[in-house]
């Protein structure tokens, strides 16, 4: 018989109890579980992170040249030891190279407290911003060149840099001969170097280790004055009241010099307080050279004669003598007031011609006397040959030679007495027709009919004069009716 038990039975309207509430809330609770232990984790990781990077580096940090990355502060002290065995500096620019090692710049650096200073610069506990940015603490690579190494081996090779180079000039007042005034002349800078600059860069160079040092127009020589100055300009318009005078001074109608602005500036003097002063003694010293070369009395001319010979001649009262005193206030009034145009130049003498110093100061009619061909010639006004003669002139024994020079024919007489002393001491009287005197009224030109020839060497053979010229007769009557008082007569060898 079967029979079914009551407690296998399941009703078919059975139902399972509701779940416990505490067996409904153990998922959330797992839940948080895991976020502690991740937030826990997420601590640790955070603690022992900022530990880690109070210590090292971040990742992505350079030092200069140097990949520092997660070092330590004792790693990047070895390194940078080790960088400095190696390290060393040229500097280039402005034509001028240098290159020294770290020994001969004397240069050191303190390493643990360069990295000590770098990792400062990081909040090691923002460590999870900061792993994600670039740091660049090359500012905190701080290089020394103690000592007086970096220096001397800067200033020896400047030295020898600067003997060839061009050194600055200092703003100035300067004379400017195309505005024919005082300007201001602006400053250069040259191409000389600054030692004390030259070696500031280095070191800025140094302080970093960078290898290469570029040196700019800073490292140049530095004017000490400035065109901008006011005192300069003001000094320019002082010294312009000294340049006003332009004047020619003038010898025998051309002009022998000229006091123009240019020539005047050369006499203004400035002083520490650039005050403008006209310096006496330069224009002194001026006036003297201008005398010197407009006396002719006496000097020595060289010129050529019509016939193409070259003669020099010294000596005789012949030329232009200036008046020093007339001339110096002349010149000076003229600087004073501002004189311009032509003026004559005080003479105590004058000739009839000025070529300047050396030349021929007399014109084309003279009277040449040819010590050596004993021969006379007389040119005119157009330099033509219009008389001519042989003659005897005095004995050469040193008593009676006759006198090399440039004369003025002093007078004429006709007839006149010529009176000397011989050799002996005995008087001589000679009666001549025609009588002109060069030489006071001792020696001059004049009739000989007691010579029966003339030329030649016969002044040296016995036949000489007392230091006249001796003409035949009929030559010397028509140099007579020719020549004039006052005409210049050149006797020379």
């Amino acid at each position: 018989m079967n029979h079914i038990s009551h407690a296998d039975a399941t009703p078919a309207h059975a139902s399972f109890p509701e779940e416990s509430p505490r067996r409904r809330h153990s998922a959330p609770k797992i839940i948080g579980i895991i976020v502690g232990v991740l937030v826990g984790l997420l601590v640790i990781a955070y603690v022992a992170g900022g530990i880690f990077f109070t210590g090292h580096f971040m990742p992505n940090t350079t030092l200069g040249t140097h990949d520092i990355s997660l070092k330590t502060p004792s790693d990047v002290q070895a390194t940078l030891d080790s960088a400095l065995n190696d390290y060393a500096v040229a500097a280039t620019g402005q034509g001028f190279t240098l290159k020294l090692s770290a020994k001969d710049a004397g240069v050191s650096l303190d390493g643990e407290r360069i990295a000590q200073a770098a990792l400062s610069n990081t909040n090691p506990w923002l460590w999870p911003l900061e792993i994600t940015k670039q740091h660049d603490e090359t500012d905190s690579l701080t290089a020394s060149s103690a000592g007086s190494g970096l220096g001397s081996a800067v200033q020896a090779a400047v030295d020898e840099f600067n003997a060839a180079a061009t050194p600055p000039t200092d703003a100035a007042v300067a004379f400017d001969e195309q505005a024919d005034a005082f300007a201001v002349q602006k400053e250069s800078t040259g191409t000389a170097l600054d030692a004390d600059a030259v070696a500031k860069a280095i070191a800025t160079g140094i302080a970093s280790l960078q290898p290469t040092v570029k040196l700019t127009a800073d490292v140049l020589q530095q004017p000490a004055v400035r065109s901008t100055d006011p005192k300069l300009q003001s000094a320019a318009e002082a010294a312009n009241q000294f340049v006003k005078a332009d004047m020619q001074l003038m010898m025998g109608g051309d002009v022998a010099a000229e006091v123009n602005p240019a020539l005047v500036s050369s006499w203004v003097h400035f002083d520490e307080e650039l005050t403008p002063s006209l310096d006496e003694g330069a224009l002194d010293a001026w006036l003297d050279e201008l005398e010197a070369a407009c006396d002719t009395v006496g000097t020595e001319r060289t010129y050529t004669r019509p016939d193409g010979k070259q003669v020099t001649v010294s000596g005789g009262p012949y030329g232009w003598l200036t008046d020093g005193e007339a001339l110096r206030t002349l010149v000076k009034d003229g600087v004073a007031n501002g004189t311009t145009g032509a003026v004559d130049i005080p003479c105590q003498t004058t000739g009839t011609a000025y070529n300047g110093a050396g030349a021929q100061d007399w014109g084309t009619r003279y009277c040449d006397i040819d010590l050596s061909e004993q021969y006379v010639r007389f040119y005119d006004e157009a330099g033509a040959l219009i008389w001519e003669s042989a003659c005897v002139t005095g004995t050469p024994n040193g008593v009676h030679n006759t006198p090399p020079g440039v004369y003025w024919l002093n007078q004429k007489a006709s007839p006149s007495v010529l009176k000397g002393t011989n050799l002996d001491g005995s008087k001589y009287e000679s009666t001549v027709r025609y009588w002109m005197p060069f030489v006071g009224n001792v020696i001059g030109m004049h009739d000989a009919d007691w010579q029966y020839a003339f030329g030649g060497a016969r002044y040296q053979q016995g036949f000489g004069s007392h230091g006249c010229v001796n003409l035949p007769v009929g030559a010397a009557a028509d140099l007579f009716g020719i020549i004039q008082g006052g005409d210049v007569v050149v006797c020379h060898w």
